[in-house]
Parts: structure tokens; C-alpha cells; sequence
């Protein structure tokens, strides 16, 4: 029986491309993105609890720690988000329109809120 041959970008899973290098991790490179994902979130946990407490510590500073920590979990929230899609949803071995598809409503719902954040909370009154 013929042995199958793998597809030109079938590697090992204990082996990946990152930023032009070629980088085995014993244990799979999945274990080691799970690792990030859990790390990530234990990071983006404790950072609400502090900002929650300091937030009620400091009124004064309310707002701006507000807008500290919206921004914190958000990038935190992309970066995990890029991580299930990178590796375990497959997309980096897609064709490039893939990511195309997927950034460009991202980016129109990105400046619709950076529209809708220029609004005043009190509307334009005439």
C-alpha cells in the first residue's frame, strides 16, 4: 500500500513558522497556545479585580480607570481572539482573501464605534 504524501503545507503540530523561523516546541504547539490562552486570561482576571478596586479606592481617577482598563481587556480580548483563529480555527495556512474577509468588517465596526464615541452622551441639541 502507497504511502500518503502529506500537502505542501502539512507540518508537525510540534512545529510552526513564526515571523520566518521555523520553531519546534516539545508537547505541540496547541498545549502552548492553550498555555498563552489560560496565562491571558488569569492576567485579564486579576487586572479587572485591581482596576475594580482601585476604581472604588480612587473616585477621583473613576473615569480615566475606566478607560485604562476598557483598554487593557480589549487588547487582551484581541490578542486571545487572534489566537483561536490563528491556530485552531486553521486560518493561517488560508489563502490571504481569508483575512481580508474577516479585517474588513472588523474594521468598519472599529470606526463605526470611534464615530459613535465622538457623539457627546448628551446628543446634539438644537
Amino acid at each position: 500500500m502507497a504511502e500518503a504524501m502529506p500537502y505542501e503545507g502539512e507540518r508537525h503540530s510540534n512545529t510552526v513558522n513564526l515571523l520566518g523561523r521555523e520553531i519546534t516546541v516539545e508537547g505541540g504547539v496547541y498545549t502552548v497556545v492553550f498555555g498563552g490562552l489560560a496565562v491571558l486570561t488569569v492576567i485579564e482576571v486579576l487586572s479587572a479585580e485591581f482596576l475594580n478596586g482601585a476604581i472604588h479606592d480612587i473616585p477621583d481617577a473613576a473615569a480615566a480607570l475606566q478607560a485604562i482598563k476598557a483598554v487593557l481587556l480589549l487588547g487582551i480580548a484581541i490578542v486571545k481572539s487572534s489566537l483561536v483563529i490563528w491556530y485552531y480555527m486553521h486560518l493561517r495556512s488560508e489563502n490571504r482573501l481569508i483575512a481580508i474577509v474577516i479585517l474588513l468588517p472588523l474594521l468598519i465596526a472599529g470606526l463605526s464605534v470611534m464615530f459613535l464615541l465622538a457623539i457627546p452622551p448628551s446628543g446634539y441639541g438644537l
